[in-house]
Formats: structure tokens, sequence, C-alpha cells
């Protein structure tokens, strides 16, 4: 059982980190830090795409923009890269970010001060943050990967800024073969599961197959945002625990909490 007074309160605890390959490393060197014994899964693939003429047309021309909106960390990565091979930075573009982890990578990049979430860390919380300032007439370019949400455009747009996109990774499901982690969730001997998306979820679901679906709902999931876990009751898992963003401290202390 995990010892929940001392400074390793998840010893005892197995907790299957799914995470995109190649970014589970922190998460698990945390956990580890705490006592618990990580394994991994790398449910999705990330990785830089082909650019649109229209995002390299809208990189080539940054200094046009007002604000820059990155999504997520790996938004920053690969939009900086892509940004850094045309050019500096401008020193009037401005930054926001959908969530804390995602403002602290801007600013590691000297890209601060970095407009950050109110309430909640999502495009909601984003669009309610004091510093935008009159946005009508201004230009704003959104760092996102293939696809997602059109919550923060339109909301943007519709208090008078004009949006455009600069898509610039993609999610792929990732081909790792769950092996001999089918064994250790059919017997319950995974303590909890943490995802970062939905779509991680569902990938999750995916490449353990049928057999292992029971035991998928049977077993604590820890999700950072309610949105996942209103995705995650659908799904039929039994036990889902919010966390308050999807820092470290954060998702590790949602379980700590859960397990005391």
């Amino acid at each position: 059982m995990a010892d929940l007074t001392s400074s390793r309160p998840l010893s005892g605890r197995r907790i299957l980190i799914c995470r995109p390959a190649g970014q589970e490393r922190p998460l698990i060197d945390h956990f580890q830090s705490l006592g618990a014994d990580s394994c991994s899964f790398a449910a999705l693939s990330i990785s830089a795409c082909e650019l649109s003429p229209e995002t390299q047309a809208h990189l080539d021309h940054l200094d046009r923009y007002q604000w820059a909106v990155f999504v997520s960390a790996n938004a920053v990565a690969f939009g900086l890269a892509a940004v850094k091979a045309r050019g500096p930075w401008p020193s009037t573009l401005r930054c926001a970010a959908v969530g804390q982890a995602t403002a602290l990578r801007l600013e590691d990049e000297g890209l601060g001060p970095v407009l950050r979430p109110t309430g909640t860390e999502d495009s909601e919380g984003l669009l309610r943050a004091p510093g935008w300032g009159p946005l009508q007439g201004q230009r704003i370019l959104i760092f996102r990967g293939k696809g997602g949400r059109e919550t923060l455009a339109t909301g943007l747009r519709e208090a008078g800024a004009t949006v455009d996109y600069a898509e610039i990774y993609q999610r792929l499901a990732s081909n790792e073969d769950p092996g001999p982690l089918k064994a250790l969730v059919i017997s319950q001997e995974i303590s909890a599961i943490c995802a970062m998306s939905t779509e991680t979820l569902h990938n999750v679901f995916d490449a353990f197959g049928v057999e292992c679906r029971t035991s998928l709902c049977s077993i604590p999931w820890v999700v950072p945002h309610p949105r996942i876990a209103s995705a995650a009751r659908d799904m039929g898992i039994q036990e889902v625990i919010e966390s308050p963003g999807s820092q470290l401290n954060a998702v590790s202390g949602a379980l700590i909490n859960y397990f005391r």
C-alpha cells in the first residue's frame, strides 16, 4: 500500500503513463520520485508535418500579426523551430498560451510575458483572460497541430480579430505493441492510468483491444480537463480523477489525493 504521509506518497502504486512517444520521461521520473513504479505506453506519435502554402505564407510574414497563440507545448517546439528557420521572432509579436506548461515553455524561450488562461486551462479560459485588450482589427496567428477545436478562433473572431492558423505538427496513432502491459491491465496490477487527451483515451482502448476493455474501464484514470473526463466516462471508465491542469505536480497531486 502507498505510504501517503511520507515523501514518497505513491510507493506501492504502479502508474501507466500514456504520453506521445519520446515525451513520457518527465512524468515517469516525477512519479518515480514519489515512489511509484511507472510504466509507459506511447498512445500517440507527434511529428512535424509538411507545411501548407498558407502556413508558410503566415510564417514568412509574422511581423503583420499582433498576437501568436500556442495551443500546446508541441506547438511551441515545432512552431518555434519553423519560425527560427526563417529568421528572428518579431519584437512586437506578443504570445498567448492555452495552458500553464505551454506558457512556461514560451518563457523559457525568452518570449514572455505570456498571456495565460483565466480559470480553466483551455480555449475558454484563454478567451476570458483580461490581458488581450481591444481585439477589433488585431491579427492573430494560432500555432497548432492539424485539426483541433475551433472554439478559440471563433471567440477571437467574434471579438473582431482576424485569425489565421499555422498548422505545424501532426498527431498519429502509435504503432507500439502494448504487449506485456495487457497482462498487467487484465490482472489489475495497474493502480492508475494517466492520459492527457481524449485522443489518447481512444488510442489506448483501440491498441489494447476488446479483451482489455472491461479491465481498462475498472482502473482509475487521471486526466487534466473536464472535457477529457467527460469523454472518459462516456467510454465507460468508472473512476475518473480530474487534475487541475497538466503540470507534473497537478497530476501527481490529484493521484495522491485520490489514493488518500
